[in-house]
């Protein structure tokens, strides 16, 4: 009787309801972006073409948390890689939508992957590996075979950040306004070449948008290429 719950627990874990809370808000976003663009006439104003990257921002921070949401009425675990996601994408999809400024939405998921990388390769740094405290639940493995995961992982989320910065930059079209920090401007107004290639001279929004979705078929590949490393060290299943 007492293992029924633990089953339970783990069984919710594996559930497809877990791929869809992550495909969720990717697919809003997408929907909502290419039926306001493509049905809407272009212009000044809410509803025109010109808005949808504000109001697929938006759908994006409501599916969001409708997930959060659901989980927790559901008494489940949210992920700390879901809140730490969460956070940053109601932050910057608030300051999307309130500057009207497009830039946001575009490095947001630069930001997302970065914060993962720091997350695990600084945790690694101080001897605290949080891939394995994510994961421990569903199977065992030496520690040394999580490092290298970790490692594999935290490396993968800067390629993920840069990924992000080249198709947005390359394909985007640059703000009105710069984006400044500190400073610092990160997005200009004008555009220019670095490297040889040119960016900012593109008006081709809805590849970086697809490339949304793009990144869950890229994010499968590593997993899968990572599978075989898993298996050989994998010690069967965490003992109930």
């Amino acid at each position: 009787m007492t293992d029924a719950p633990e089953k339970s627990e783990k069984s919710s874990d594996k559930s497809p309801t877990n791929l869809w809370a992550e495909l969720g808000p990717t697919i809003a976003f997408i929907l909502t972006y290419t039926v306001m663009g493509r049905f809407l006439p272009e212009g000044d104003g809410a509803f025109t073409s010109d808005a949808a990257i504000f109001w697929a921002t938006g759908a994006l921070m409501a599916s969001t948390a409708v997930v959060i949401v659901y989980k927790l009425m559901n008494k489940e675990k949210i992920p700390p890689m879901l809140i730490l996601s969460g956070s940053v994408v109601g932050f910057f999809g608030v300051l999307t939508i309130a500057l009207q400024q497009e830039a946001f939405a575009y490095i947001k998921p630069t930001i997302i992957n970065s914060l993962f990388a720091v997350v695990l390769l600084g945790g690694l740094a101080v001897g605290r590996n949080f891939w394995k405290m994510m994961l421990d639940h569903a199977f065992e493995l030496p520690d040394f075979a999580w490092n290298t995961l970790t490692l594999r992982w935290g490396f993968f989320f800067i390629f993920l950040a840069l990924l992000n910065e080249f198709l947005w930059r390359y394909f985007c079209p640059l703000p009105e306004s710069p984006l400044t920090l500190l400073g610092i401007t990160f997005v200009p107004t004008e555009p220019y070449t670095l490297l040889g290639v040119e960016f900012g001279s593109r008006d081709q929004e809805s590849v970086w948008a697809w490339m949304k979705l793009g990144n869950f078929v890229i994010v499968a590949l590593f997993m899968l290429a990572n599978l075989p490393y898993t298996m050989k060290h994998w010690e069967g299943e965490k003992p109930v």
